[in-house]
């Protein structure tokens, strides 16, 4: 059973809204399961870089690589780096289209 046959409805129509690139990036690549050189899912992956969650937690991103303070990154819990790059993952975040994602740290 596909999961569009578990629940009641499609659901894609608005998940693939283009005012929601971060969604719209996901439902394309993980329920469409479009290839990474498509061009529809390039232009998504571009647009949820540059607006939105993924956006966001990159500009709150430190110069030197790290989110909140330098350190082993897990406190404060939910804002500092160990919780940043978890959730650029899961949000799907690409080196490619931030050089900053794969940036080293620089705790000095």
């Amino acid at each position: 059973m596909t999961w569009q046959e578990q629940i009641k409805g499609d659901p894609l129509s608005w998940l693939l809204e283009r005012d929601t690139p971060g969604v719209r990036y996901l439902a394309l690549r993980d329920l469409l399961d479009l290839p990474e050189d498509d061009p529809e899912l390039t232009a998504a992956r571009r647009a949820a870089h540059q607006e939105g969650p993924i956006a966001a937690i990159l500009a709150a991103m430190d110069d030197s690589g790290y989110w909140v303070k330098p350190g082993p990154g897990y406190n404060p819990k939910y804002r500092s780096s160990v919780w940043a790059i978890i959730l650029l993952a899961q949000l799907g975040a690409c080196v490619n289209e931030d050089a900053r994602i794969g940036a080293p740290v620089n705790t000095c």
